[in-house]
């Protein structure tokens, strides 16, 4: 188990160095995290190169005993090479240039950014891909966010219809798969081809946009594939990592094929940030762990873990003692096994002044420093038990880039349109967080994958999936064989109905899953935000965003919608089909988390999977260690909570040890 910082020494004093690493290593930190933002330094001018400042550094970390992960300084670009290159910058939507200034502006369809990376890139891997104390690189820095998935530049224009004449070879394969005889869009020119920028009224074709965003991600994910390639040359023996940022589904790049030729995955844990009053519900905060560890099906980074009061312009919320070191455990309990806090000390200038680290601008040791050294001294024993073991589960939830990308630019219902900043449509986000929720709170463990990945299922004795309105038919023989098998598949509304290329199928709702589910729609509607009561039993349940009036055909009706204001009050709204030596649950509406919840817990109880309510802020894991097996329970409430047996204290934890 490895805990560490991320630190800046550029922006402090070489007498500095020696007194923070100390500091470092008495707070119990063996890492650091360095360089991601350094490219005009080490290059100040173009082919000039000047490591100098790292070779220092690395010396006395070295020297420290300690190690450091480097990151490939590609996120930001220095001026000189905006200034020969102007290409080299992104066009936003509205038709921003994404100037020097600023970071991560890069165009990735730009060969001249492409030459200038691997220069850099090739010359850092040359100088300190063998250097005793760098365990590691870090592609890039949060590849994707801030909206740098997509690129509306000339040379994304350019690359885009290159990419598109290569995936339909003829202009008549693309009309007629995109649907162009609508609205007569009728292409007979490659180069009439536009990108989906800003319009007035109506939006582009469906179809067009959804490759275009697989287009973006096709040029990120080749991007940081070619940088990987330039470290494994070069530096041979050292694993590679990219990180990702909140939320999992922010971006349209698929971060499963990004990491197919990286070594680990990281990840940047802010549970609050910004202007946020309140933190993000921990099972949303779980949801995006077990994300990342699901991208790999084995243990991740957090790259960079909360440690203090983080914006750039404005504040909010304070974590009260014992917060931040629980948000520490929580990552290690969801599968992490380095830790590395953003950031070491507050830079007393620049974009991040109002991002705090373990210190304050100054070198005084603050509570945050002293919470964190206590928790890691405290927790230290169990993480090391449980580091690299497998988190096991038996219930996971099946998550979907395509549909993801799908729900951005055609959400469906307003209640699955939420964009808390331009860059971020994170409806999709939300909603498999609020169907993740239902287990997390009844204290399941649950993995969540990638359903395109080469994974077994069999293991699993539920499967959740949510939104899987654009099918592969591939996948829907896969799920068939899983559920024939004796497996349950909770599956949600609007699933099934639309193919690849965006034609939606002849058959009504759920379409392709219509035999699995054994039941028919004809009539629904999008009530948005505004609850819709169900009945379940004696369980009174509460839907929204969507609601499907369900026709069984072969399934038994589970719940009915019981709300005097609508005329459907009365009809099925979630039913159960028995499907070969399986189970098919249907759920024709998006429930709220308390709801889900209730369901889960029939669900769960059928599947014969145990659970436990212990609260809506009490989550408790099992983890299966080196030595001993666990069972930790975390309050993350700011009141004494009973659980079980154990009374915790606010935002506190226990750790219990069960011999193998």
């Amino acid at each position: 188990m490895i805990f560490g910082a991320c630190y800046y020494p550029e922006q402090w004093n070489p007498k500095d160095w020696d007194e923070d690493l100390k500091i470092m290593k008495e707070m119990g930190l063996s890492s650091v995290r360095l360089a991601e933002f350094a490219w005009g330094i080490m290059e100040p001018k173009e082919g000039k190169f000047d490591f100098s400042l790292f070779d220092a550094v690395l010396e006395r970390v070295q020297s420290h005993g300690m190690t450091a992960i480097l990151g490939t300084p590609t996120a930001t670009f220095p001026p000189w090479l905006y200034q020969k290159f102007p290409e080299i910058a992104q066009v936003s939507k509205d038709g921003i240039i994404r100037g020097i200034g600023t970071r991560r502006q890069a165009c990735f369809s730009s060969p001249a950014y492409k030459k200038a990376t691997e220069r850099i890139v090739t010359a850092m891997a040359k100088h300190f891909g063998n250097h005793p104390a760098v365990v590691g690189w870090q592609i890039d820095n949060e590849p994707g966010h801030e909206g740098s998935d997509v690129d509306y530049s000339k040379l994304a224009e350019k690359n885009f219809r290159i990419w598109l004449k290569q995936k339909y070879k003829t202009l008549d394969s693309l009309n007629k798969r995109w649907g162009n005889i609508f609205w007569g869009v009728i292409y007979s020119d490659w180069n009439q081809i536009p990108l989906p920028g800003a319009h007035v009224a109506s939006n582009f074709n469906p179809a067009m946009i959804q490759d275009f965003y697989r287009f973006q991600s096709d040029e990120l994910v080749s991007y940081i594939h070619f940088q990987a390639e330039i470290l494994k040359k070069y530096s041979k023996g050292k694993p590679l990592t990219t990180n990702l940022y909140p939320s999992p589904f922010l971006p349209v790049t698929d971060m499963y094929e990004m990491f197919k030729k990286l070594d680990y995955v990281s990840w940047d844990n802010y549970p609050v940030w910004g202007n946020q009053q309140e933190p993000y519900p921990h099972p949303l905060v779980t949801a995006t762990q077990q994300y990342s560890r699901g991208l790999k099906n084995k243990a991740y980074t957090v790259m960079e873990q909360f440690s203090g009061v983080q914006g750039h312009d404005t504040l909010g919320y304070l974590p009260p003692p014992g917060q931040i070191g629980l948000w520490l455990t929580q990552a290690i309990v969801n599968g992490a096994n380095q830790i590395y806090f953003f950031r070491y000390r507050t830079a007393r200038f620049g974009q991040e002044q109002l991002c705090y680290g373990i210190l304050d601008h100054g070198k005084r040791k603050t509570t945050k420093y002293y919470e964190l050294k206590q928790t890691i001294e405290d927790i230290k024993e169990f993480a090391e038990d449980v580091a690299d073991s497998p988190y096991p589960a038996t219930v996971a939830i099946l998550h979907d880039i395509e549909n993801s990308r799908n729900y951005k630019h055609q959400p469906l219902s307003d209640g699955l349109r939420f964009a808390p900043v331009p860059f971020a449509q994170v409806g999709y986000d939300i909603e498999l967080a609020t169907w993740f929720a239902g287990t997390n709170v009844l204290n399941v463990n649950a993995h969540s994958l990638p359903i395109h990945a080469d994974m077994d299922w069999s293991n699993y004795k539920v499967l959740t999936l949510p939104l899987y309105t654009m099918f592969d038919p591939k996948i829907v023989e896969k799920l068939k064989s899983y559920v024939n098998q004796g497996g349950t598949l909770v599956l949600g509304y609007r699933s099934g109905i639309k193919d690849k290329d965006h034609w939606m199928v002849e058959e009504p709702v759920p379409g392709v899953f219509g035999e699995m589910a054994g039941v028919e729609v004809f009539q629904f509607e999008a009530p948005a935000t505004a609850k819709v009561g169900i009945r379940m039993g004696f369980w009174p349940l509460k839907g929204n965003k969507f609601c499907e009036i369900l026709e069984p055909k072969t399934a038994k009706v589970l719940a009915r919608y019981r709300d005097k204001k609508k005329f459907y009050s009365g009809k099925p709204a979630i039913t159960v089909n028995q499907y070969g030596k399986g189970k098919v649950y249907y759920v024709g509406t998006s429930l709220t988390p308390e709801s889900f919840v209730l369901l889960y817990r029939r669900i769960l109880k059928e599947a014969g999977v145990r659970f436990s309510l212990l609260g809506s802020t009490i989550e408790r894991h099992t983890r299966e260690g080196k030595r001993f097996n666990y069972e930790i329970t975390m309050n993350h409430s700011n009141q004494y909570k009973l659980a079980g047996l154990s009374i915790l204290k606010p935002f506190g934890y226990k750790i219990k040890k069960i011999e193998k």
